[in-house]
């Protein structure tokens, strides 16, 4: 009887989550749940499920990012399956980094939508000021962190936020997108 407890144990637990790929990973996670409804719409779970020559690291939305969205971002971007893709495209690396072995030196990697984004770890692991609440979530075919938002990638010259310096010294940031502002900028950087 105890034998049987723990295979039972071994198999139904998270230890072994590095056997599953990202997207069965985000499919069994209640809290991306929304998140994963948009990969099915885009065709982006096709992608996540194949195991190509390099991994996924993939910045994944949770449930609560989608409740503090502008009204725009679902009206003008999530209702149009193109620019949702592109979306979610900016929140995929074709590249797998771990929270674990970043250090406070900034790194800059390539997005699935050929932006770059800005990586390290301070206390907590960040993207620019993104803010991953749940790192490392290991699969076979690369890992998940999880986020409290929706990210914007954009120039640095559109970002009224940034001293002169900071746009100078770095062309593209990424921030949680917030503002109808923000959803039109993205959009304007995004053709169709």
């Amino acid at each position: 009887m105890n034998f049987i407890f723990v295979l039972f144990f071994l198999f139904s637990s998270d230890l072994f989550s590095k056997e599953k790929n990202v997207y069965e990973i985000i499919s069994r996670n209640a809290d991306l749940s929304i998140f994963k409804n948009y990969l099915d719409k885009t065709g982006l779970d096709d992608v996540l499920k194949k195991k190509i020559p390099y991994d996924w690291t993939i910045y994944a939305p949770s449930n609560k990012a989608f409740k503090n969205i502008p009204n725009e971002l679902e009206e003008q971007i999530l209702s149009d399956s193109y620019f949702t893709k592109r979306l979610f495209t900016d929140h995929i690396l074709a590249k797998e980094v771990v929270g674990s072995k970043l250090t406070d030196q900034i790194t800059t990697e390539l997005t699935v939508s050929n932006k770059p984004v800005e990586l390290y770890k301070s206390e907590s692991l960040f993207i620019k000021d993104v803010v991953i609440i749940k790192e490392d979530l290991l699969a076979s075919n690369g890992v998940i962190h999880i986020i409290d938002c929706i990210m914007f990638i954009q120039p640095s010259f559109q970002d009224d936020r940034l001293s002169t310096v900071q746009r100078d010294s770095f062309p593209i940031t990424s921030c949680c997108m917030q503002t109808s502002d923000e959803v039109s900028l993205w959009k304007l950087n995004t053709k169709k």
